[in-house]
């Protein structure tokens, strides 16, 4: 059976913004197609196809929260974010991932109503933050 993000990780689907900007042994992190999203929308990927928090190890489990506490400091730092909306469905893609979608101060639309927005961000922006990701990440290790 083909799985979208398992393809994507073998690098034979389409590769993410800036490619993949943190990995560990349990997860790989990156942006969201440009033409889709927010700018600052990133998705963490397990590396292990599973479907959701039932069908974690221990080990995955343990490490997760770290991997939150990392994405949300590094993600408010560069997106200058008031919140960072965290949203998990599996419907679309049956492989365990969570989205991370950045708010800023000044919009007018806040929860289910700014989620449910058509935006979409420049790919070179998308590129650029990765890149600031990148090297916040790097340094938080």
């Amino acid at each position: 059976m083909s799985c979208f993000i398992c393809d994507k990780h073998r690098g034979i689907s389409n590769q993410p913004p800036g490619g993949y900007f943190y990995e560990d042994k349990h997860w790989k992190v990156c942006h969201f197609p440009a033409d889709q999203s927010v700018l600052g929308r990133i998705v963490l990927e397990s590396k292990r196809h599973f479907l959701d928090f039932a069908e974690m190890t221990e080990e995955e489990a343990a490490s997760y929260g770290n991997v939150i506490k990392l994405l949300y400091a590094a993600l408010k730092q560069v997106t200058e974010a008031e919140r960072v909306y965290q949203l998990i469905t599996i419907d679309g893609t049956p492989h365990f991932h969570v989205h991370f979608i950045p708010r800023g101060r000044d919009g007018k639309t806040r929860g289910l109503e700014y989620l449910r927005q058509e935006l979409s961000c420049n790919e070179e922006d998308a590129i650029q933050l990765v890149n600031k990701l990148q090297v916040i990440l790097n340094l938080s290790r």
